[in-house]
């Protein structure tokens, strides 16, 4: 709960009765390794912050699953066009290792801002966040040659590259796991 709140806090100053609504309304859930924590064709009813653990989002297409981003510590989560339009999410959640996770609902997430002194604040800062993260990503999964999207996995998520799946590196800068082995090693020829 600690980081939690060191988190929260980094885009807002908290005071002690904030600290203690928040501590009141987040909910502590443990999950276990390749636990899903939200699948596609459902309604994504919580905003979550990982308290432990890697978290792999993926759509699937068909037979066709594609790695879309990795979550891990310290990091809040939420497919945020299900959660607010309250539409099935094309996304899905799956822990790959044994997580730890504070989730809130969105009856909880709107009483966190009301009672929260800069709780609007947080949500529209956080929003901000995920927005220039996304079109980022998006723009330089079309712009960047797959050694390009590799380099930039492991500067992004270096915390987290030895505990992820080579077969879900490979998925997420879209190559086959032959073709990160071969571009694994061209980079680690230079």
């Amino acid at each position: 709960m600690e980081n939690l709140i060191k988190a929260i806090n980094s885009f807002i100053t908290l005071s002690e009765q904030d600290i203690d609504i928040i501590k009141k309304i987040f909910i502590r859930k443990e999950y276990s390794k390749d636990e899903c924590i939200l699948l596609s064709g459902n309604i994504c009813k919580e905003f979550f912050y990982v308290q432990k653990g890697v978290i792999v989002h993926n759509t699937i297409n068909g037979d066709n699953e594609r790695v879309i981003y990795f979550s891990a510590e310290n990091e809040f989560v939420c497919d945020f066009e299900s959660f607010l339009n309250k539409k099935p999410s094309k996304k899905t959640f799956l822990t790959i290792e044994d997580t730890v996770i504070y989730s809130i609902s969105f009856e909880s997430l709107q009483d966190f801002y009301k009672k929260i002194n800069e709780g609007e604040k947080f949500g529209r800062l956080l929003m901000e966040s995920v927005f220039i993260d996304t079109v980022g990503h998006l723009i330089t999964s079309f712009t960047e040659s797959a050694e390009q999207q590799y380099l930039r996995f492991i500067k992004k998520f270096n915390h987290i590259q030895q505990r992820v799946p080579q077969y879900y590196i490979a998925s997420f800068i879209g190559v086959t796991p032959q073709s990160l082995s071969r571009i694994r090693r061209q980079i680690a020829k230079k």
